[in-house]
């Protein structure tokens, strides 16, 4: 059984190497790690980058900024 032992250390490992990436990486994956971490329920990869398109501040959805997958899923 896990009890969720070790899970702070993989986050912080996981913290680390996005920020050890170049600058303009950084927003859009601790977004993506914002989302995962306060999602209600496991969130499909459309949703993810759906989710991180939207702008804040904004009150509408422009699908141009819709994230490549490999933005969020490609860079691991």
């Amino acid at each position: 059984m896990h009890n969720g032992v070790g899970l702070g250390s993989a986050y912080d490992a996981t913290l680390e190497r996005i920020r050890a990436q170049d600058g303009e990486t950084v927003k859009p994956a601790l977004a993506t790690l914002i989302w995962i971490c306060h999602s209600e329920g496991p969130l499909q990869v459309d949703e993810l980058c759906h989710a991180v398109a939207v702008e804040i501040g904004s009150q509408n959805f422009d699908p141009d900024n819709t994230a490549l997958l490999d933005t969020h899923l490609g860079r691991c």
